[in-house]
């Protein structure tokens, strides 16, 4: 079965090749990105360069994203000058523009090393699938506490449906955050707790999650297969510095949007 694009493929890998040769290694990115850009031009290629498109949820501006370079209008392409190589923010990142801008097809390049490293990264929406896990906190919630549970997880589902999965969870926090704030719910990113060690504090260090109310916490990923175990530690962890009783994880995965409910860890 033939690849995609095969024959656009080709020729932009060529144009990867021609510049790395010629520019070499140990420039910064943009070096590489106006190098590319007149490689296209001369071989009649025709490339739009560093287009920024807005994410808008209930009115209100969630992110901005821009692309390197869209090639024949099919094809978008991330520029890197990476001596370590890729890591998997690089791929969470053209993953989400390729569902922002609607495409199928992705291009990582990476200038960085010795070769001219290319990864392909396709890109097809999915139906959104759900699974929830409430167990941990079911014995836990009151009764003046399940509206503001219902309407937080109705907030969940509206976001799903309306985005779907492929974006980032810096992205989907921010959705998020912007549903919660729609129906009312004060919403608080710029956290922090005091971390102790025997008793002696450690100091104050950033928490990453989002604080609902006075009283819910809710860690955010995305594209990830499972809410694991390292995503449930890290959320007791946070509530038992914030002292606060229940948390929610969100994942917008890679097949399905989850959630679970997180209580703290025992004494």
């Amino acid at each position: 079965m033939s690849l995609i694009f095969e024959d656009s493929t080709r020729m932009l890998r060529r144009c990867f090749f021609d510049v790395h040769n010629e520019v070499g290694i140990g420039y910064p990115e943009e070096a590489y990105h106006r190098a590319f850009l007149v490689c296209c031009r001369r071989r009649d290629l025709p490339v739009l360069s560093k287009q920024a498109g807005r994410l808008e949820h209930r009115g209100r501006l969630v992110h901005t994203f821009q692309f390197d370079v869209m090639a024949e209008n099919i094809i978008l392409l991330e520029l890197k000058a990476l001596p370590g190589g890729f890591a998997r923010d690089h791929f969470v990142q053209i993953i989400s523009y390729l569902k922002f801008w609607k495409r199928k097809l992705g291009l990582l390049v990476n200038f960085g090393q010795e070769k001219v490293k290319v990864e392909r990264v396709p890109f097809m929406e999915k139906a959104l699938e759900l699974k929830e896990n409430y167990e941990q906190i079911r014995p836990l919630v009151t009764r003046t506490m399940r509206p503001q549970l219902r309407s937080l997880r109705a907030g969940i589902l509206d976001v799903g449906r309306q985005h779907g999965l492929g974006y980032g969870g810096g992205v989907c926090a921010k959705l998020l955050g912007a549903e919660w704030q729609h129906r009312g719910f004060p919403v608080r990113e710029d956290l922090s707790g005091t971390l102790r060690f025997e008793g002696e504090p450690l100091g104050r260090f950033p928490v990453d999650a989002l604080l609902i109310g006075e009283n819910v916490l809710c860690c955010v990923t995305a594209l990830k297969d499972n809410i694991g175990p390292y995503e449930l530690g890290k959320a007791q962890g946070y509530l038992r510095v914030l002292d606060l009783p229940i948390g929610l994880v969100v994942n917008f995965g890679k097949h399905a949007l989850q959630i679970c409910g997180v209580r703290p860890p025992k004494s």
